[in-house]
Formats: structure tokens, sequence, C-alpha cells
């Protein structure tokens, strides 16, 4: 038979947890919900082509059984952990095992099962059955109909028919499927009578049928007199429930019942309120986890009670204070704090109630535990996760949970195992809300995971919207300051270049540097970036223009050597050597050097000894700047590298040392070392932002003519192979090979008529030969020298005119990566310590980190510190946002998230860093609309304010205007009555006068 004695489930609804998007571990198993989409196509599969175009016209879509198309494998999810899952806590099942609705229901259902009359209940319960008639009503009844009843009457506290129905045959101690006496039903009920009635019968207080004793129904029904009636005929409180699972003591049932007034009951009988139960779990955790208040202070209140208990429920070790944050339970975890409790305690998993409290977005409890507890907002988990990274979720609250933790000191930029930051996970699950207030409070955008995944990558991916906060923040170091003495009364602009350094010490060029990787180098030309970067390339600029310098002397003596030793053959030609006897001495030629050089060869020695010296510097400095790149394979494929390596061992390679001669074979080394040592100088050179568009036009268009020259190969491979079988007497089309170089030649311009002209003295060609290879080089003469050699130079021309449109941002770009460079060599952590040290004060814009403001006159003809352009673009942005004050800072800043976003919103237009909300992100769209709604309640709520106090001081004024003019009234009402007075005086005075003169 079904059980119907207990309700299985909670009585207490937990809330529901504020998850982030599902997401996965770096190295873990992506979840079926983001396995791949498109999964091989089953030969059984219900998508078929069909023969009939209408009948796939009209046809309905494929059902829920329809397979995926196989277009190649899926890109995996992005890795991000799943806080969640690992967070999960264990909770006590708040079920109250007896409650009065499930011995209702059951005692029913029981009657009815057995075939019962469901009427004698319905009679006991409305008073129709009573003392006089019972034995009438139940003459005739059942046995199990007699048993129940008792039952029912002892829960109904029906002690006028107990006797009654025990004469007519109820058993004294029957119970039900569920283990329940009539004594249990009675001191559940709370009936004294009843319950004296029955242990004077004889029944035993400790009795269990099944799971339950009579005290723990009396525990169940918080009926606490007949818990005493027991406790004083020997009911023994150390028994414990036998329910498989659920072996409880005394103490427990009473707080999953909330039975307030037994829990001090069987406190005062001397019950231990530390007592764990087979489970594992103690009162005080079961008080916590359940929100029961009252309960739980009455077991802190016990002396021996310990706040701080852990408890180890299976593998996973708690105290009361983290079942109550994880609950959100404001009420227990404050009494708890007050009680001595640890709020920087952990659990298994490291977790402390801060953190749980974070993750269960209650941000009273969070509020609670770092103002009443003294919690750490940086304290790491097992994974190193702080409260931060637990707070990130789509709660309504976590936006001001976030709020209270940074305002508490909570690291914004603090990682995790994988190398998360908070902002990483906002961005992540697209909270667009979360993102703009971890960067409003500084959160570096720059960082990366362990995978190489900046923030600022999926900011730009996940939550567009939000790179309007970073222009914000841009903005607001820029401000006007009107100097305060009497005698000079400029206007001075400074710039607070915190924003940009707070992160990035001491290669201060790395955050403007992941705006250019990360494709937002619009950013660039904002006012604050663009002084930076001037200031900064000021600064190192001298480093770069060094390296130039070297490089140019390697070259030279490379080229010095290659002409002298081995273009003209000196070399050789001063050992006397055969072959270059018999042979015209190239070296000599006439010249004067070269007689020089022939006659001494120490010249070039000593060209090869200093060559070699200054290739093993340019080694050394090869090999200390693998160390600036993220990895070895990142090193070889830069082409740069490549070039330069090949340099260096074609200087070994092309040397006399080995055989005290040189050969021919090196020439040719020797030629492609100077071409690509040249051609490298040249690329350097063209990083200079002075060069460096020009450089980038000529990479331009040879990147063009690269494409164009593949898509019209073919076209030029048929030329050359029918002008090589039109002139196959002709030298220049000897051979495929020699024709297509000249058809390259050709296409320039250079065209060769005598391929046309006969010779006068030679044989005609047969007169359809020749006519064909007129029609042959007309048609390469319009094809190619003509339409493809303009399309050629239109294109170029296209290009160059694309590159002087935004050759101003290409040159900021070039600057960055150029500064980057050069950072990532000189501060990689090679060079010892004085060296560095010598490298901060020469090559960084703020070597100490109080000197980050620079302060310009921008109306001032005679300031030269920065460019007249980028002084008056940030002397525009200044005055747009004049009414916010000065500089605002990162830390400790009184100013709140949302004051500073409306103060922007009101009054920033569109401009060059605008984003579109919907490109990329439903979810940013729809909380930037949110943000604005927030904003615009927030202005008409200090609107409204400020006219609720106006009314207020209005109404005060009425009250004194009306208090004086009472007063006014008084006075006047007062003179009146005088005054009426006087007349009456003077009328009585008059009559009393006349009276007299008529007497007399």
């Amino acid at each position: 038979m079904e059980n119907f004695g207990y309700k299985e489930g909670s009585t207490k609804s937990k809330p529901p947890r504020i998850a982030r998007a599902t997401s996965v571990l770096e190295n873990g198993i992506t979840p079926s919900s983001l396995a791949s989409r498109f999964k091989t196509l089953s030969t059984n599969g219900n998508v078929r082509w069909r023969n009939d175009p209408e009948a796939m016209a009209g046809g309905s879509l494929a059902g829920a059984d329809f397979e995926y198309m196989q277009v190649g494998p899926s890109p995996p999810a992005e890795s991000a952990p799943n806080l969640y899952d690992s967070y999960e806590e264990p909770s006590a099942d708040g079920a109250t095992q007896i409650c009065s609705e499930t011995i209702r229901v059951s005692l029913m259902e029981q009657l009815r099962a057995s075939g019962g009359k469901a009427v004698l209940l319905e009679d006991i319960e409305h008073g129709i059955t009573n003392a006089e008639n019972i034995r009438e009503v139940y003459e005739e009844a059942s046995t199990v109909e007699k048993n129940i009843s008792f039952l029912w009457a002892a829960y109904l506290n029906r002690l006028d028919l107990l006797e009654g129905l025990i004469d007519s045959g109820a058993e004294l101690m029957y119970f039900d499927c569920n283990g329940l006496t009539a004594l249990h039903m009675s001191t559940f009920s709370g009936c004294v009578d009843c319950t004296n009635f029955l242990i004077k019968k004889g029944v035993e207080v400790n009795v269990q049928p099944k799971w339950f004793t009579p005290l723990h129904c009396a525990a169940f029904g918080n009926s606490v007199e007949t818990a005493k009636m027991l406790i004083n005929n020997g009911a023994c409180l150390d028994i414990p429930t036998s329910k498989h699972n659920c072996e409880e003591t005394l103490l427990h049932c009473a707080v999953r019942s909330n039975a307030v007034d037994c829990v001090r009951l069987f406190i005062t009988e001397g019950m231990d309120v530390n007592l764990l139960d087979k489970n594992g779990s103690n009162p005080i955790h079961l008080a916590s986890d359940l929100g029961h208040t009252q309960c739980l202070q009455a077991l802190l209140e016990s002396p021996n009670a310990d706040p701080n208990m852990r408890i180890q429920l299976r593998d996973k070790e708690t105290t009361a204070l983290h079942l109550a944050a994880d609950e959100g339970n404001l009420e227990c975890v404050t009494l708890l704090l007050s009680k001595g409790a640890d709020a920087k305690a952990k659990n298994h998993r490291g977790f402390t109630p801060l953190h749980l409290a974070a993750r269960a977005a209650s941000a009273e409890c969070v509020e609670a535990l770092l103002r009443i507890g003294n919690a750490d907002p940086n304290a790491e988990d097992a994974d190193h996760r702080t409260p931060l990274h637990a707070a990130v979720g789509k709660s309504d609250c976590a936006f001001d949970i976030l709020e209270i933790l940074i305002s508490w000191g909570a690291n914004v930029n603090h990682k995790d195992v994988y190398g998360f930051t908070a902002l990483h996970l906002a961005a992540l699950d697209g909270l667009a809300h979360c993102v703009e207030m971890l960067l409003f409070h500084g959160a570096d955008v720059t960082t990366k995971s362990k995978k190489g995944t900046s923030a600022l990558n999926v900011i730009t991916r996940k939550t567009p919207a939000s790179m309007a906060m970073i222009n914000h923040k841009l903005d607001a170091a820029i401000t006007l300051i009107h100097s305060q003495d009497s005698s000079n009364r400029e206007i001075e602009l400074e710039l607070d270049f915190r924003s940009i350094l707070q992160h990035c010490h001491p290669r201060e060029i790395s955050y403007l540097n992941t705006f250019v990787d990360e494709g937002q180098k619009e950013i660039l030309q904002h006012p604050l970036c663009s002084a930076f970067l001037y200031i900064k390339w000021g600064k190192i600029r001298k480093y770069y223009i060094a390296r130039l310098l070297f490089c140019f002397t390697f070259v030279l003596f490379l080229t010095l050597y290659v002409l002298t030793a081995l273009a003209h053959n000196c070399y050789n030609g001063s050992k006397d050597m055969i072959e270059t006897i018999q042979e015209q001495e190239l070296c000599q030629k006439q010249s004067i050097l070269g007689d020089m050089l022939r006659n001494n060869p120490f010249v070039m020695e000593m060209q090869w000894m200093v060559l070699v010296a200054i290739t093993i510097v340019e080694i050394c400095r090869k090999i200390y700047g693998i160390t600036g790149y993220t990895s070895f394979r990142h090193y070889v494929t830069q082409a740069e590298n490549a070039i330069e390596w090949f340099i260096i061992v074609s200087v070994f390679v092309i040397s006399y040392i080995y055989t005290k001669r040189t050969y021919t074979w090196q020439n040719h080394i020797g030629a492609f070392a100077v071409l690509l040592g040249w051609t490298n100088l040249m690329l350097m050179i063209g990083q200079l932002p002075v060069f460096g568009a020009y450089v980038a036009m000529y990479r331009k268009v040879q990147v063009e003519f690269a494409k164009l020259f593949m898509a019209y190969s073919c076209m030029l491979i048929g030329f050359t192979i029918s002008f090589c079988v039109i002139f196959p007497s002709s030298s220049s089309f000897a051979n495929p090979f020699m024709g297509f170089i000249t058809v390259l030649v050709m296409m320039t311009g250079e065209q060769d008529l005598d391929l046309l002209i006969n010779d006068p003295d030679g044989k005609d060609p047969p007169f359809l030969l020749e006519i064909s290879a007129q029609i042959t080089f007309v048609l390469f003469l319009l094809f190619v020298t003509v339409i493809l050699m303009n399309l050629l130079i239109g294109i170029a021309v296209h290009d160059i005119q694309g590159l002087k449109k935004t050759a101003g941002l290409s040159k900021l770009v070039r600057q960055t990566k150029l500064i980057s460079y050069i950072e990532s060599a000189l501060f990689n952590g090679w060079l010892p310590n004085w060296l560095r040290s010598l490298l901060h004060y020469t090559a960084l814009v703020s070597p100490q980190a109080y000197r980050v403001v620079l302060s310009v006159k921008p109306l001032n003809p005679g300031e030269k510190r920065l460019p007249r352009d980028i002084m008056m673009a940030a002397y525009e942005v200044a005055k747009q946002r004049k009414h916010l004050g000065h500089t605002i800072s990162n830390r400790n800043s009184t100013v709140t998230f949302f004051n500073f976003k409306n103060k922007f919103e009101s009054s920033t237009s569109t401009s060059a860093m605008a984003i579109d909300r919907s490109a990329d992100s439903d979810c940013g769209f729809e909380t930037a609309s949110i943000c604005t709604l927030t904003t615009k309640i927030d202005e008409n709520a200090e609107k409204i304010e400020l006219l609720k106090h106006e009314i207020r001081d209005l109404k005060g004024t009425l009250l004194q205007n009306q208090h004086v003019l009472e007063q006014l009234l008084e006075i006047l009402t007062v003179k009146q009555q005088h005054h009426q007075q006087q007349q009456l005086h003077r009328s009585a005075t008059e009559k009393s006068i006349c009276k007299i003169k008529n007497h007399e």
C-alpha cells in the first residue's frame, strides 16, 4: 500500500538558481546542448529528395526527427568555466514528514481502500456521532472501519468517543500503514486528555511500529503540552526516526517542522544541539538551511551551541553559515554572524559564505557578510575564483551585488584557474549591464585567459554596446581647469592617462595594442589615445632609430664585402690565381680602388671581420628577440625573422675563410643576401610614422598586383606559348621560360616590333603564319598592354586614394605596433635589473605611478608639448562634458555607475566608436534598452524628489504665512473688542452725565 503518512518533497520552495549561460570547462566535454549541430547524415534519414517538384513545394518541413547536414566540423564552444555546477551545495530535504493534511488524506484513502464508509469519519468530524449513539453506529461496522475511526477520533481530539470505540471493538494498539497509533495522533494534535487517556489504557509511550514515536509526532505538530506529558511518563528523547535514509533525532524533527516551543523544551530537557544524525546533519545546520530563524535562535541560545561546527554530508563539508548564505536567508545569516559564525570559513570546495550568497543573488546577505562578518571580498576558492566571479549572473540583483563587492574592495581583475576574470564571464554570457559596471570600476579589457582570449575580444562580439563605456571613460579623463591664479586666467587642459596605464606597467602601449589586435583601432583617434601615442613615441623613438642605424651599418658592410670580394672577384685576384689571370680581371679595370684591393687583400679580410663582429651582435639580438613572442612557432612564421636569419647565415656561407678563396656560387647567395638586406631595411624605415604611408601604399599595390597576376596568369601563359610557336627563330622565345619573361617585359609597353618585320635578305615566312603573328601581336597589345596594365594602374590609384583617406588612422596603428615591438624587446625580463631601471626612466611615459596626468594650455599659442590638432580635439571633448566635473577615479569613487552613465547618455552623441547594438547580440540590445529605461526612471525620480522638496518648502512657507495671518487676526480682534469696550464705556459715561444733568 502506498505511503500516505508523510509528504515527499519540500514544504519550502527554494529560490531558483540564477545560473549563467551554459558553458564548458576548458578541458571538459561539451554538453549535449552545445554539441555539434553538423552531424553525420544517416543513411536511413527522413529527409529525402523528391522527384516531383510540386510535391516538394507542397511538402511540410522536417519533423523533430530530421538529420542535420554535413558541412564540415562545427567550431568548439567558447571555453568558459561552468561555475554553477561546481558551486552546487548539499541541501537538506525540507519536507515536514508528518503534517495535518497528510494525516487526513492518509486515513481517508486507507478507509476507502479497505472498502469502508467515509461518512463514518465525516460524522465524527461534524459531531453527528457522539457517545450516546456510537454503539449503534458501529454495531455493524468492520474492524478496519472501527480501527481507523479510532485513529480519526484521537486525531480530532474526540475523547468522548475513544472509550466507546474501544468497547465497540477498536484495537488500542492499532497502527496504520505509516506506523501511526492513536497515541501518535493525539500527541500530534496536542490533545492532552486523549493522550492521558491512552497512556492510562496502557499504550507504550515509546511505541515505534515503523518510523516515528509519539514524541516525534508531538514535535511534528509543535504540541509542547503533549510532549511534556510523554516525557513525564518516561518517553525517551534519544530514539531517532527509523525511516530509510532519514534517521533523524528528535531535535531534527522539531526543527524541520519549525516547532519552536518543542525545540526549547527538548533543549531544556538536555538534548545536545550539536548532535549529528546518522546522515551527518546537525539541527543548527538544518534550521539555517530551511530558514527557520526562531528555531535557529533557540538553538544558538543553548550554552554549548557551536555556530562554526562543520558537518559532513557525504563527501561535502560545510557550515551553517554556508547553508544559510546559499539559500539567501538574511535573518539566519545575520543571527549566525551575531553569534560568532566565521564569515571567512571555507567548505570542501574552498567557497566562503560570500561566494554562495553572491551566487544566490542575495544582495542583502552579501552586504551582511561584509559589514557584520568582515568577510573577505577577494577570498579564493579551489579554482581561484572570488565572490565577484560568482556574482556575475542574469539576476536583477547581480548589478547591485557587483557594486557592493567592488565598494568593499573586490579586485575586478582577479583571474581564476582558467585565466578568466569577472569581465570575461559577464561578456561571455552577454550581460551588458555587468560588463559596463565592471568597466566603470576599472576592469582590464586587455587581460587574457590561458587560451589567449582577451576580454575585449569577447566584448566586441557578445556585448558591442558596452564599447561605449570605454569611450566614456576616456572622455572622463579629459577635464578643463581654470587657473586659480588671479593674475593668470588661462584655461588648462588636464589629460589623465590612468585609464591607459593602470594595467600596463611596464609595457605601457599594451592597452592600445590590444584594441588594434581586436579590430577596434578607431579608438586610437580619441584625443587621449592620440596624445599618449605622441608622448610615448617621443620617449621611445631613440631606441628604434639606434636599431635602424645598426641595421644600416650591417647591410652596408655586407654590401661592401659582396661587391669587392665576390662581385668583382678582387679577393681571388689578390691571390694571383690561374683562372683569374687568364680572364680579364674584373677587379682592376683601370680602377685605382680595384688595384688597391688587389694589392692589399687585408682590406677585404678586415671588412669580413667587422661584418662578422656585427653579425654576432645581430645574432644575440635575434636570439634575445625570441622572448618577445608568445611561442617559437609564432617567431619562425614571421617573414622579417626569416629574412634576417637568411642574411645572418649568408654572411658565413659567402666567406673566404674556409678555403682562402671565393667561388662563383657564393656570388648568387651574396646577391640575394644584399637584396633582402636592403629590402628589410626599407620595411624597417616604413615602420616609422613619417614614411609609413609610402611603404604601406607600395605593399598594398604589391598585394593587388599579385592577385591580378594570379587571375590573368592563364592568359599570359597562353600568349607565351603562342609566341613561341609563331616566332620559333626568335631568341626571345627560344623556350617557354624565356618567352614568359619576354611577355612580362612586353606588358610594360616595351614592344619588340622587329618580330613582325621580315629580314630583307632573308626568306619570307608563309603568308598565313605572318597573318597569325600580326593578329596575335595585336591581341596581346590590346588585351595585355592596354587593358590589363591600365586596369592595374587604376586599381593602384584607387587603393592609394583609399589609403590616403585613412592615412591618419593607419599612422596611429603603425605607431602603436612599432612601440609595442620595441617595448617587447626592452621589457621582456631578461635584462639585468640595473639596465631595466635605466630603461624605465628613459622609455616610460610614467616611471612613477603617481605621474599620470599631463596639464597643457590649449589656447596658448606657445604650447608645443602636444600637436595643435590633438589639443583642440581634447579641448572640444572637455567642453562637452564640462558639467561632469574633474577626472573620475576608478578607486574609492563616490560616484555611482548609473550617475556616471546617466550624465554621459544625456550629453554624448553618436561618435566614430558607436557600434550597432543589434549587430551581434540581442542580449546587448535588450540590456541597453533596460539601462536606458532605468536611466529615465532615475532621472524622473530625481525630478520628482526635487519637486517634492519644493512642495515641502512651499507648504512650510504657507504654514508660516497662515500663522502670521492668524496672529494678525487675533490682534485685530483684540483691538476691535477693545475699541468696542471703549465706545460702550464712553456711551455709558455720556448717559450718566445726561442723567445727572436731567436730575439737576
